[in-house]
Formats: C-alpha cells, structure tokens, sequence
C-alpha cells in the first residue's frame, strides 16, 4: 500500500469517525424533540404532519441534512441522517424526512435543477405531458416548503405519492422513456386523490406528467440509486420501530398481572417477546452495517448495494413477525387508538412493501451471487 493510500484511508476514517460522533449527538436531540412532541400526538386513525416539529427541524437544519449548504442543507451523510430518521420511526412521529431530503432533494441536487420549489398555478388541473411549467401560486401560505418524491414508469399510470396533500413539490423521476429524467412540479398544478397511508399519513394517487419539456436527463445509475435510498430509508425507520415496539412489549408483559402474576411469567409470552426482540435486534445489525458501508464506499459500490438489499430483505422478514407478535402480546388494548403500539405497527405495515417487497429483494440477493457471479463470502466479510 502506497503513502498516498495509507492517507487517503486514514482520512476517510477519520471522516467516518466525526460523522458517528455527530449522528450520537443527533439521536440525542432529536430524541428530545419527538418525545416532547408524542403527548401531543392525536389519538386519530389518521395521521398529519405535525407543523410545529417540522418547523423545529427546519430552524435546527435537520429537516434537510444531506443537501449542499447552497441549497439550505446540511452536507451530512448517511450515518446523521439515518439517526434521525430512525428517532422519528422509533417515537412514532410522522415526518417526511426520507422523501423531503433522501429522495427529493438528492434528486435536484443530483439533476441540478433549481433549489427553490417551483410555483403553482390557481388551478387544479393537471401538467400536460410534454407541458411546461408556469408560475403562479405556490405553496399554501399555511404550510411548510416541502418536497416529496415518486417514480413514474409508463405514461398516464396512477402512482400513490406520499405526503403530497403537505407538500409544495414533487421531484420526479421519469422512467418512462429510454434515458430516465428529472424534473420538479408543483403540487397545486397536479389532480390529486388524497387518501390515507396503512401508518395514517397523508398520501394522493397522482398521474405524473411524462417527457416534460425541461426535463434534465440522468444515468440509469441515477434512477437505480432512488430505488436503494428509498429501500435503506425505509430500512432504517423499520428498524427504529421494531426496538421501540420490543420495549413497549417488554413494559406490558412486566406490568399486566393475569392469575395472580405478570403475564411475562407465562413461557408462551416469554416466546413471543423474545421473537420481537431477536427480530428487532436482527434487523438493527444488519441495517447499521448497511448504513455504515454506504456512508464509507457509496451506494454505488457493489458491497454497498448488497448489504442494503440484505437490510431491506431482513427489515421486511422482520416486520411481519413484529406486528404480528407485538398485538397477540398487548392483546385488546394494542388495538385502540389511545394505546401507542399502532403509532409504531401501523407504519410498519405500510414501510415494508415500499421500494420493493420482501421477496424481490431477497430475488436481488439471489442475483448477485447466482447471475452475477459475486463472492458471497467477499460480500459478507469485507
């Protein structure tokens, strides 16, 4: 190994070593801000964008932590950033945190388009495809510059948008044609449908306009890139709620007395809570190393991308036995909205069969050793 290797590593641990130390500080403070926000939750079947935490992010630069300081970010990585959006999963707030900055705003920082929103026009119809933007209104003065992000595949197909009945914009990646574009809308210039997510969340199905003219082109890499942040995301959010879910079981099974004792005295309830606890433990190993590989080599890295397929595969594997095992140990009472286990399972649900199922990522695992003729061993160990 060269000097000049040597350095350039000891560098890049060095950075990976402040950026572990900053994400420690981040899940302490942002674990502040959600549990004082948590009283105030309501107790809803829905579930709206609390403004005031979003506010509160936003003055405290969380909100968009990966973009350039040129465009009002933070120029963090993926170890803060998924601090973060694992503190929010684990206090059951919901926040667009990973379509706001992971996803739309890395699409316009990656297509260069501009870093303001673009503005609304007074109207409620739709963009043309081949149509051009206009000016006009904007976002509601009520609410908040907020981004969201989606994927369209085949023109005039319904896709489900989250979050965008609280956003301003959608960043739009257009795979549609042969080479995939970007391309940013208002949202006041889309037909919406609102409609709730599985966790509450507000979410639309949305026609996305397609080849729109201003449209920036982008590499496949590009659009296959949106499809591994989104599935490590949504990893890491499963991950910060299944550990919040395995200790609530384990407070209920210490404080509910049936015959006489706690029903953690009973071994079928011991059963069940070590099968929460094991899976939570399970997906949070996998998820770390997934984050930490992706925040040393890029996800571009073949390395990369595998141990995020993995993170995505376990967290869908594990979320399943979770929900399942969480309601059978809290019984009735989990089901009510007063009880905040549902804030935790619900959004669960919904998270795991986002950016690809459970069993079309363990397919991409399958891939890469069997078609693509990768190391397995090499994978895991290095």
């Amino acid at each position: 190994m060269t000097d000049a290797q040597t350095a350039s590593q000891t560098e890049a641990a060095s950075r990976i070593a402040d950026a572990a130390e900053v994400a420690a500080e981040l899940r302490t403070l942002t674990a502040d801000i959600f549990r004082d926000a948590q009283d105030d939750q309501p107790d809803t079947v829905d579930r709206p964008l609390d403004l005031q935490v979003w506010a509160t992010l936003e003055e405290t630069g969380l909100a968009r932590l990966t973009g350039p300081e040129s465009a009002g970010g933070s120029e963090a990585g993926w170890l803060e950033t998924a601090a973060v959006l694992g503190e929010a999963a684990a206090a059951g707030t919901p926040l667009p945190l990973l379509e706001h900055d992971l996803l739309a705003g890395w699409l316009r920082d990656t297509a260069g388009l501009p870093a303001e929103a673009p503005a609304g026009t007074d109207s409620t119809g739709t963009w043309a495809s081949g149509g051009t933007p206009t000016s006009g209104a904007g976002a509601p003065a009520t609410g908040p510059a907020l981004s969201t992000a989606a994927e369209v595949v085949a023109p005039a197909r319904a896709v489900t948008v989250p979050w965008v009945p609280a956003a301003a914009s959608v960043v739009v990646l257009d795979s549609s044609g042969s080479t995939p574009q970007v391309y940013e809308i208002a949202v006041a210039d889309l037909a919406v449908e609102e409609r709730e997510a599985v966790g509450g969340e507000p979410q639309a199905v949305v026609v996305l306009p397609t080849a729109v003219d201003g449209a920036v082109d982008v590499s496949a890499e590009v659009a296959q890139e949106f499809h591994y942040r989104g599935a490590l995301g949504r990893a890491v959010q499963i991950a910060g709620a299944a550990e919040a879910i395995s200790q609530l079981c384990v407070e209920h099974v210490t404080t509910r007395v049936q015959f006489g004792r706690p029903i953690g005295k009973f071994q079928a309830v011991q059963q069940l809570v070590t099968d929460v606890a094991s899976e939570a433990a399970l997906t949070r190993t996998i998820v770390d190393r997934a984050v930490l590989t992706v925040a040393e080599r890029g996800m571009q890295d073949p390395g990369a991308r595998f141990l995020v397929a993995a993170a995505k595969a376990c967290a869908g594997g594990a979320a399943e036995v979770v929900v399942r095992n969480a309601h059978q140990i809290h019984g009735a009472i989990g089901t009510t909205l007063e009880h905040p286990i549902q804030r935790l399972t619900r959004p669960i649900v919904g998270w795991r069969r986002e950016f690809g199922s459970t069993a079309e990522w363990e397919a991409r695992l399958e891939a890469y050793v069997v078609e693509e003729g990768a190391d397995l061993w090499e994978l895991i160990t290095t």
